[in-house]
């Protein structure tokens, strides 16, 4: 599952449904793009928990297959948080836009908030 992040701020709404993806997908991949580069600095605490749940996932996981394990990614677009100035942690990885084309092909579904 694709999520992009297009929006600085997350309402409760988005964060629910953010974690949901998470728990029902076995694969998750959340993109900030735009203003939305400035969403992990806005929802710190947010992101950290998220962090904090793939951690709890994986030590309950232990038994199962790697294809069972839920996993997370973070992105952001190296250009459009070069424009803004944005400085993101170091968790989440820069991508250009050919690596975002790349991620977009391997994801069939795609949740855009903004």
């Amino acid at each position: 599952m694709l999520i992009t992040i297009s929006t600085p701020n997350l309402s409760t709404e988005y964060k629910q449904l953010i974690e949901a993806t998470f728990e029902q997908s076995t694969s998750t991949h959340i993109v900030f793009v735009g203003d939305g580069v400035y969403a992990p600095a806005l929802n710190t605490a947010f992101f950290e928990q998220l962090a904090n749940m793939v951690g709890n996932t994986e030590k309950s996981t232990v038994e199962s297959t790697a294809k069972d394990k839920p996993t997370l990614s973070l992105s952001f677009l190296s250009t459009d948080a070069a424009a803004r100035g944005a400085n993101l942690p170091e968790h989440i990885n820069p991508i250009s836009h050919k690596e975002f084309a790349a991620i977009s092909a391997k994801n069939q579904h795609w949740i855009p908030l903004s």
